[in-house]
């Protein structure tokens, strides 16, 4: 499974190295000899080499030289050196040129066999991130050649209030779009709730590999029936599906789908997720899936990797928990004034419509699309903050159906408690969406030397780890890895300006075992390697 490499100028170091590891322990099914460079050049040429072993003192050609070749032509190839000299130098050398690990000679066979063996893992890691960029690289093509399917954009505008979900209105956009709609159709809405991604990814891959997931979503969660994949503006990935006639006969069918695609994304896109099943609904009433879904996977703190589904009711029944949207342009106007803050204005706008409304004209269908209206602009508003209207007791009270004006006298006045409720929630939002991250920052430089993972810090902070990603991402622009490395360097650069610790010390202080993989990282992301960093700090 694997090839040694073993290179030494003395002919029985050669065959001690050969025959005091228990090589086949390691799978390795292989272990190659060579007595100079130029025959391990020779070798690496004709066959793949996975561990190379080298002594760094051989006649001719040094084992360094070696080590920069391998470094140039055999990148795979992973390296332990061997020397005579205790000086730390040597070592330092190795380490800059990139080999994983040096022993001093005479080798101790149990240790170079504990080496090996960390050096093995290393490369299997190695292997899979390979195949997990060429993933990455084969989806980043695809995505930046792509535009966004006519499809997605037109449920995207209906989710974000860009045009109302009154099919009389939108006909002319379906018929457009090769859309059949029919007024007794249902949609069920799935909310893909990313939980962990399992690769360290920046927020640039994180971005790509959703589109990985979504193009999945579409081949899998979709299999055997129609609906559209799509991101909304608040960053959550949905599928939509369509149901002709009976919402019941969607449900076996997509929960059978979406177990399938749980365990594929697992296995390939190495990513945690859980999904949110809504109930079957007309389309003027999608807001209310959509709203189903989303305060769903914001109270969900606890379990993961689930399909969480409904209880599926009669598609023809409008679901009385929740609001109805209503399809008047107004909203569109209200909402986005909401968004900016602007309360003043708001109250104006408000008090203008209602001044205009003749008595003889108000009725109660009227009456309820108003109410409706008013709380489509709540749920939607907040839907974009990541916000839930349960977070306010008082819009709580005044969104219970219990708490609707029952005369139209009320109702301004309970439509301007329930806008100024809402803005205080969202000004309320902007102050603890930065303490959480501030929490976690905290949290992070507390645990640097431990493995630190997205669920650990989403129970940290008492919320849902899809949910804390997309406030991370959008409070600082960085993915939550991209942070742990960030505060990992900034301390591993104090300590080397500060302190005389072994690069070693350091590099375990800040959670990295392998001095290599530190060394490597800290030079891909300052740009000198650690040695020349404290170097230059102290010069």
């Amino acid at each position: 499974m694997y090839r040694v490499l073993i290179v030494d100028d003395q002919y029985f170091a050669l065959l001690g190295l050969q025959q005091g590891v228990n090589w086949s322990a390691l799978s390795v099914t292989e272990v190659c000899l060579a007595e100079n460079v130029d025959h391990a050049i020779a070798c690496l040429e004709q066959h793949s080499v996975d561990l190379l072993i080298c002594d760094i003192e051989m006649p001719g050609r040094s084992g360094l030289e070696l080590l920069a070749w391998v470094k140039q032509y055999s990148p795979g190839t992973l390296t332990i050196m061997l020397t005579c000299h205790a000086d730390f130098e040597y070592a330092q050398q190795a380490i800059q040129h990139g080999a994983f690990h040096y022993l001093l000679k005479p080798v101790d066979y149990d240790e170079l066999m504990r080496v090996a063996s960390k050096a093995i893992t290393e490369i299997n890691k190695q292997k899979e991130h390979q195949q997990f960029e060429a993933l990455i690289k084969d989806y980043r093509r695809k995505w930046e050649h792509q535009l966004p399917l006519l499809v997605e954009r037109f449920w995207q505008d209906i989710l974000s209030e860009r045009a109302s979900p009154v099919l009389d209105s939108l006909q002319i956009s379906a018929n457009t779009y090769d859309l059949d709609l029919k007024p007794d159709d249902c949609y069920v809405i799935a909310l893909l709730g990313l939980e962990q991604w399992k690769e360290n990814l920046s927020a640039r891959d994180e971005t790509i590999m959703e589109y990985a997931l979504r193009n999945l979503a579409e081949e899998l969660l979709l299999a055997g029936m129609e609906g559209a994949v799509l991101q909304d503006q608040v960053g959550h990935n949905l599928a939509i599906v369509y149901v002709r006639g009976n919402g019941n006969s969607v449900s076996p069918t997509l929960e059978q789908n979406c177990r399938t695609f749980l365990n594929t994304c697992e296995q390939m896109l190495h990513c945690s997720l859980s999904i949110y099943i809504s109930p079957a609904v007309l389309l003027p009433e999608i807001m209310s899936a959509y709203t189903y879904v989303t305060e769903r996977e914001q109270r969900n703190l606890i379990r993961s990797r689930q399909v969480f589904t409904p209880d599926y009711p009669a598609c023809n029944k409008p679901l009385d928990s929740m609001p109805v949207a209503a399809p008047m342009n107004l909203f569109g106007e209200w909402a986005t004034i909401l968004e900016l803050g602007e309360l003043g204005e708001l109250e104006r706008r408000v008090q203008l419509w209602f001044s205009n409304i003749e008595a003889d004209h108000w009725t109660n269908e009227l009456h309820r699309q108003l109410i409706h209206g008013i709380l489509f602009i709540i749920h939607t508003v907040l839907a974009k903050k990541g916000l839930s209207a349960h977070e306010s007791a008082k819009l709580k009270y005044l969104m219970d159906k219990e708490n609707y004006p029952k005369q139209s006298v009320a109702l301004q006045n309970w439509a301007m408690d329930c806008l100024r409720a809402a803005l205080q929630l969202l000004q309320t939002s902007n102050n603890v969406s930065s303490t959480v991250v501030t929490k976690i920052r905290q949290y992070i430089r507390s645990r640097l030397s431990e493995e630190i993972t997205r669920d650990e810090l989403a129970a940290h902070v008492y919320l849902n780890p899809a949910y804390l990603s997309r406030l991370f991402k959008k409070e600082t622009g960085l993915s939550m890895s991209d942070v742990i490395i960030q505060e990992r360097l900034q301390k591993a650069k104090r300590l080397l300006e500060e302190t005389e610790l072994k690069i070693t010390d350091i590099a375990e202080q800040v959670g990295y075992t392998s001095l290599g993989s530190f060394s490597n990282l800290f030079k891909r992301v300052v740009g000198v390697t650690p040695q020349q960093y404290r170097a230059r700090k102290k010069n």
